[in-house]
C-alpha cells in the first residue's frame, strides 16, 4: 500500500497564521461576526504578492458589490423573504461578472444573504461593519504575504537553466553524431516553465526592486540564448536529410566531451547542401550553448541563486 506524503508548505503556515491575527484582531475590535476577518484573510493568501494585491483588490470590490446591494434590499424590503434573497443573488453574480470580479462572488453572496437575514438595528452599519472585518483580514494576509518570507523563484529560474544545459548535450550529440532526430518534447516543456517562472519574477518587485531588475534582465538573456539552442536544434531535426558533420563542428564537439568517429565526417570539397544546412545551424547553436554556459558559471550568476 502506498501511502501519500503529505507536504505542508510555507503557503499553508502562512495562511493559517494569517486567519489566527485576523480572528485575533477581530476580537480585539470587537467584531460580532468574526468569520468575515477569517475569510478576508483566506482569500487574499496568494503565492505572490502581486498576486495577493490583486486578490485584496478583487474582494474589496467583491465585498462592497455584497455589502451595496445587500445594504439597499434590507432598506427597501425590512423582511426580506427567500424568493428576493434568490433574486438579490443573481443580481450579485451579474455585478460581480459585469466587474471581472469573479473570484470574489462568492464573499459578495456571502456579505449579501447575512445583512438581508439579519434584523437588529441599522443595515447601513451592519454593512460597514461586515466590509470592516473583511477588510481586516485582506490588510493582515498581505501584510503577512509581504513580510513572511516572500515568493522567491530565482533560485528555481536558476537550478532549471543548469538542468537545461547539463540534458542539452545528450539531445545534441544523438541529432549531429548518431543522426537520428530525437524527441524534443522534454526540452520544449522546460522552457515552458522557464518562460512561466520567469514572467512571475519580472511581476514581482518587492524586495530591492533594482536588484530584481538587474537580474531579470540577466535571466532574460539567459532564456533567450536557451530558446536559441531549442530552435537551432528543432530546425536540424527538421531536416530531410541528417548531413555531415565537417571538421570544424567535429572540433567543437570534442570539446563538449564527444566522441566523433572520423567515419562520419565530410571532406570540405565533398560537401553537400544539407551538410552545409548543418554546419550553419550548429555552429549557431554551439555559439549560444557556450554563450550561455559562461553566463551560467559566471561569478555573477551567484546572485540569483542566493
Amino acid at each position: 500500500m502506498t501511502r501519500t506524503k503529505i507536504h505542508v508548505g510555507l503557503r499553508t503556515i502562512k495562511t493559517a497564521l494569517a486567519v489566527t491575527l485576523a480572528l485575533l484582531a477581530a476580537g480585539l475590535i470587537g467584531s460580532a461576526t468574526p468569520i468575515f476577518s477569517a475569510i478576508g484573510a483566506i482569500s487574499a493568501m496568494s503565492r505572490t504578492l502581486g498576486d495577493a494585491m490583486k486578490a485584496c483588490l478583487t474582494q474589496i470590490t467583491g465585498c462592497i458589490v455584497g455589502c451595496t446591494v445587500g445594504c439597499l434590499f434590507a432598506i427597501m424590503f425590512p423582511a426580506v423573504p427567500p424568493v428576493l434573497v434568490g433574486c438579490g443573488i443573481v443580481l450579485v453574480i451579474l455585478l460581480g461578472l459585469r466587474l471581472h470580479s469573479e473570484f470574489a462572488i462568492p464573499l459578495s453572496c456571502i456579505v449579501f444573504v447575512s445583512i438581508c437575514l439579519y434584523d437588529a438595528g441599522s443595515p447601513f452599519f451592519y454593512s460597514v461593519s461586515r466590509f470592516a472585518d473583511t477588510s481586516v483580514g485582506l490588510v493582515i494576509a498581505l501584510a503577512v504575504n509581504m513580510l513572511i518570507k516572500p515568493y522567491n523563484n530565482r533560485r528555481m529560474i536558476a537550478d532549471m537553466l543548469t538542468h537545461f544545459v547539463q540534458a542539452f548535450p545528450d539531445y545534441l550529440r544523438e541529432r549531429a553524431i548518431l543522426g537520428h532526430y530525437p524527441d524534443l518534447s522534454p526540452l520544449r516543456n522546460n522552457l515552458r516553465r522557464l518562460e512561466e517562472e520567469l514572467a512571475i519574477y519580472e511581476l514581482q518587485t518587492y524586495p530591492n526592486k533594482r536588484v530584481r531588475h538587474e537580474v531579470s534582465i540577466y535571466l532574460r538573456g539567459c532564456q533567450q540564448l536557451a530558446q536559441r539552442m531549442y530552435g537551432e536544434l528543432d530546425t536540424l531535426c527538421m531536416m530531410d536529410s541528417p548531413g555531415r558533420l565537417g571538421k570544424a563542428e567535429a572540433v567543437r564537439l570534442e570539446k563538449l566531451g564527444m566522441d566523433v568517429p572520423d567515419t562520419i565526417l565530410c571532406a570540405p570539397e565533398s560537401r553537400r547542401e544539407e551538410d552545409i544546412v548543418l554546419g550553419y545551424h550548429l555552429d549557431n547553436l554551439l555559439n549560444a550553448f557556450e554563450y550561455l554556459c559562461a553566463l551560467n558559471e559566471a561569478p555573477d550568476a551567484e546572485v540569483i541563486r542566493k
